[in-house]
Formats: structure tokens, C-alpha cells, sequence
């Protein structure tokens, strides 16, 4: 099964590593891309092993919020769906951060 990132995923993640690089060590911007991109690639094996996202967790309720499922990679959470034979992770974001609707569409 394929892995793809939205674009709005891919600028989450470059934020997130540029904020990383910037406030602590630029290597550790890498890292946590390496590690992020890794886990995120993992979900090709058996994508349904992760949970739905909680109702709880999203600032306004998307349509068919059942189709969303998070993986936590403490401290972030990535938000992703299966479609056909495809991965889409569709956001990433800080596990204190609530889900945008932004967050739930390709």
C-alpha cells in the first residue's frame, strides 16, 4: 500500500522541522522528519491498526469523521485516511493542537 502526503500535510511538516531546526539544533529538524516520514511510511503494512480520531479532538466535526484515524507519535499526532490501496496522511500537528477541518481533506 502507497503512502502519500496532502500538500497541506508536507507544509505542516516543514514547519514543524524549521521550528525544530530553529529553536534547538538543525539536526534535530532532521531527526524528527526522519522519524515522522518512518512511522508515517509504516502505516503501509496495516493502516487500520491505528484508532479513529476521538470526536473530542476536532475543533469543528468533519464529515465522516469515522474515515479519520490518528497515529501518535508523542508529541504529535498524524491524521491519515485509507482510500482504495492508498495512505493519504492528511495533516500533522501537535497532539495539544485540535483538528481542523483544513486537517481532514486531500
Amino acid at each position: 500500500m502507497n503512502v502519500l502526503w496532502s500538500p497541506h500535510a508536507e507544509s505542516l511538516l516543514e514547519d514543524i522541522v524549521l521550528g525544530i531546526a530553529t529553536e534547538l539544533y538543525p539536526d534535530d529538524g532532521i531527526r524528527w522528519e526522519l522519524k515522522l516520514r518512518e512511522a508515517a511510511n509504516g502505516l503501509s503494512a496495516f493502516p487500520p491498526s491505528c484508532p479513529i480520531v476521538p470526536l473530542a479532538c476536532y475543533l469543528t466535526i468533519p464529515p465522516n469523521p469515522e474515515r479519520l484515524h490518528q497515529l501518535i507519535i508523542k508529541p504529535y499526532r498524524i491524521v491519515y485516511e485509507v482510500v482504495d490501496d492508498e495512505v493519504h496522511v492528511l495533516s500533522i500537528r501537535h497532539g495539544r493542537m485540535l483538528v481542523t477541518i483544513d486537517d481532514t481533506n486531500w
